[in-house]
């Protein structure tokens, strides 16, 4: 009965341990750093265009709620749709990147996915937002996410059917010199 369980499954396959396993874990962990890094740098350079083209007060303390008030009420109404849009392209980004390089299937874009929604919602938490990004973004950072990861498997599946493609031995029928009346 201990295998029918998940901490016996794991306790089972940690006590197999092999080199392959080394090897696979080590490119799903380099994978999912890797995905992390493109999604958290995509977003914050979309981001900073977007604060270089509005810029914001110089002087606002953003934990003072009268001041982060007068924020939301002055920041354009696109100002939030923007932070939205640099969410779902970057985990698109790195959702793609991670399932690319892990070549696991969706995997390694998931959990990309998963720890890029959190460091989008610490990142909230930092600044004056409304109720609607609050609710949208994990949203979008979900089908982001989805959408990243099975765009990485299907290249990278797409590829390998292409690659046995060309390593099949190409079969010609002999055609007989007899005609057929």
């Amino acid at each position: 009965m201990r295998n029918s369980s998940f901490m016996g499954r794991f306790q089972d396959w940690l006590s197999d341990w092999s080199e392959g396993k080394t090897r696979i874990s080590l490119v799903l962990v380099l994978a999912v750093l890797m995905g992390l890094l493109l999604g958290m740098v995509g977003y914050t350079i979309i981001k900073q265009i977007f604060y270089d083209l509005f810029p914001r007060p110089p002087i606002i303390d953003y934990h003072d709620p009268v001041q982060a008030a007068e924020l939301l009420k002055t920041d354009p109404v696109g100002a939030y749709w923007v932070i939205a849009v640099s969410w779902f392209l970057g985990t698109i980004a790195g959702a793609y990147v991670a399932a690319r390089v892990a070549k696991m299937g969706q995997f390694a874009g998931w959990l990309a996915g998963v720890l890029l929604a959190a460091f989008y919602l610490c990142d909230l938490f930092f600044q004056p937002n409304t109720l609607l990004i609050f609710v949208l973004c994990p949203v979008l950072v979900g089908l982001a996410a989805w959408a990243g990861s099975w765009l990485g498997m299907y290249v990278n599946v797409r590829k390998q059917i292409r690659a046995e493609q060309r390593s099949a031995p190409v079969i010609v029928p002999e055609v007989s010199d007899t005609v057929v009346e």
